[in-house]
């Protein structure tokens, strides 16, 4: 049989590191202000800057992203100190990465009609040259381009890069190796190393690229950029204890390395390692200043590893720094998680309406009110949020979950039936439709929906135990009832329920005498279940034993079955 109790009251904390967070859009500089007055403003206090001031301010838009207020600020420098090359440069680059050819062009004819430029210079606005040649699709100018610049600088790393990425992106590969060996031959660059590595990677020589990045740490052994490559090349190759291992030696040398050590984590992250994990996080987290990014990462792996208390303390921590409604949503699903739902419910009901954690919010929220029985409280909350968002799955299953405990079967079948073409339901909705469907005796419809289960999860022990019941209380398919439910007991060997399941199988095959030793070792088990015992005494009646089978009968009743009058028909008369 199915243990429906389970199903029905085991709503769990969702996972912290299973939510997906959405921040709310930043407002970038680079949206138009709908007062048209600030666009004249803003111009004409970029006329009135110092021309130094100028370039400072675009290398500030550029650390903000805002590469078109960056434009904007070194045309009008350009403007006013035409002489000042190095800015007229970079405009033009900038011009290129967005996309505006025909002006990028335009700047590059002034730049290369200049006179008085430095070498340097002049090497900077040649490779811009090639790049507008790539951005024109004029790949074998560019090419010809660089060959020739080559020749000239045959150690330049921008152009050995340029060029390598040209030939890498027809498939030249063999072409770009040996232009980077004809480098390295001149002069024995790690950055010359990285690129052989790269091409030797896309060219599927992992041995030749891993040589190439270990001559890359001996060149450059405080780098951590071959480090993380050795470590990615092992993973690809599913050798997590080479890549782990590389890590480690190099964390040993650099303890300051964060890159590599977040890394190291998340590999032990992917592993289920998660003490190991949390040991390298709070190191992080120590030498990063308490960074927030690392803290709520820390938190998380202290959630997933069920140390609550320890999770909460993190996520306090980080919300004297950062009051956020993410990290408020966290601190309260630990509070939740330590039974303490009145300090989480309060916390959950102040996040706002707006913030990106609103709804995971009512959702916890929801079950909170589920927990103390205010199903009809947890329903409302759970309609709001499928009125606006009708296929959010959470909200859908614990939904579909409230309506089985309040036996709305048909109800929770219309309310699911939308999803139904949707691939890659969850397991526990696609289940409790299954219920639902038992309930009407609907068992096609209860196949179709565990099958969808078991198709993409083959060990699921409840979805197998499931359908072999569904058969066997049917009297059909009875062998490979037995073999679904045995591959159930395999994962959960003990389960009282799913001895039932098996015994009930056996009975209907009529193999009395193992269904009667099956059905003693559940009940043994589940000693308060009246299904179990009626089973018991059928088992019992058919063996030849009335006597037991009337008590097992009897004790249905003492149980509450849902149909007394029945089994005292059974007491009275036995089996037909």
């Amino acid at each position: 049989m199915i243990n429906l109790r389970f199903f029905l009251l085991s709503f769990v904390i969702l996972s912290a590191s299973a939510c997906v967070i959405q921040q709310p859009p930043s407002h970038q500089t680079d949206v138009q202000h709908p007062v048209s007055k600030q666009v004249p403003d803003q111009h004409v206090a970029m006329q009135n800057m110092d021309t130094r001031f100028l370039y400072l301010a675009a290398q500030s838009a550029l650390k903000e992203g805002n590469r078109t207020l960056a434009i904007e600020l070194l045309e009008t420098l350009v403007k006013k100190d035409p002489k000042a090359v190095d800015p007229h440069i970079q405009l033009t680059t900038l011009l290129l990465t967005n996309g505006q050819t025909g002006k990028a062009k335009a700047h590059l004819d002034t730049l290369l009609a200049e006179k008085d430029l430095q070498p340097d210079q002049r090497e900077q606005i040649q490779l811009t040259r090639i790049r507008l040649y790539l951005a024109e699709s004029r790949s074998e100018k560019a090419l010809d381009a660089i060959t020739g610049f080559l020749k000239a600088h045959p150690s330049h790393i921008q152009a050995r890069d340029l060029q390598a990425r040209i030939l890498s992106s027809q498939k030249r590969f063999d072409e770009a190796l040996a232009a980077i060996n004809t480098a390295i031959r001149k002069k024995d660059l790690p950055e010359f190393r990285q690129l052989q590595a790269q091409l030797l990677v896309k060219k599927g020589d992992i041995t030749s690229a891993k040589a190439s990045l270990i001559r890359m740490q001996e060149l450059a052994p405080d780098d951590d950029t071959p480090v993380l490559m050795l470590s990615a090349l092992a993973l690809k190759e599913n050798n997590n204890a080479e890549a782990e291992k590389v890590l480690r030696a190099f964390i040993a040398d650099h303890p300051e390395a964060l890159n590599v050590s977040q890394t190291l984590g998340k590999l032990l992250v992917q592993e289920k390692r998660l003490v190991e994990a949390i040991l390298i996080y709070r190191d992080i987290a120590s030498r990063s200043g308490n960074n927030p990014e690392i803290l709520r990462q820390l938190g998380m792996l202290y959630f997933q590893h069920q140390d609550y208390a320890e999770a909460e303390e993190t996520f306090r921590k980080l919300i004297e720094a950062h009051p956020d409604d993410v990290n408020r949503f966290y601190l309260a699903a630990s509070l939740e998680a330590l039974d303490r739902n009145s300090e989480a419910r309060d916390i959950y009901e102040k996040i706002d309406d707006s913030s990106p954690m609103a709804i995971d919010s009512q959702i916890r929220l929801a079950a909170i009110d589920i927990s103390q029985d205010k199903l009809d409280k947890a329903s409302k909350r759970l309609q709001k949020i499928l009125k606006s968002k009708p296929a959010h799955l959470d909200a859908q299953i614990m939904l579909s979950s409230i309506r089985l405990i309040q036996k709305q079967y048909r109800q929770l079948l219309d309310e699911t039936d939308d999803l139904m073409g949707k691939r890659n339901l969850p397991a526990r909705l696609l289940f409790n439709r299954a219920v639902a469907f038992d309930h009407f005796k609907q068992y096609e419809q209860v196949e179709a929906m565990l099958n969808r289960i078991i198709s993409r999860q083959p060990n699921n022990a409840e979805a197998l135990n499931f359908l072999g019941y569904t058969y066997a209380v049917q009297g059909i398919n009875l062998n490979k009832a037995i073999a679904l439910i045995k591959l159930a007991l395999i994962q959960k060997p003990d389960d009282g329920y799913y001895l039932d399941s098996l015994a009930w199988a056996y009975y209907q095959k009529g193999e009395y005498t193992k269904a009667a030793s099956t059905q003693a070792k559940a009940l043994k088990k589940v000693t308060d279940d009246a299904v179990m015992y009626e089973h018991y005494g059928d088992i019992m009646w058919k063996n030849g034993n009335p006597e037991a089978a009337r008590q097992a009968w009897q004790k249905a009743i003492a149980l509450k079955a849902s149909h007394p009058d029945q089994l005292k028909q059974k007491i009275k008369k036995g089996l037909k």
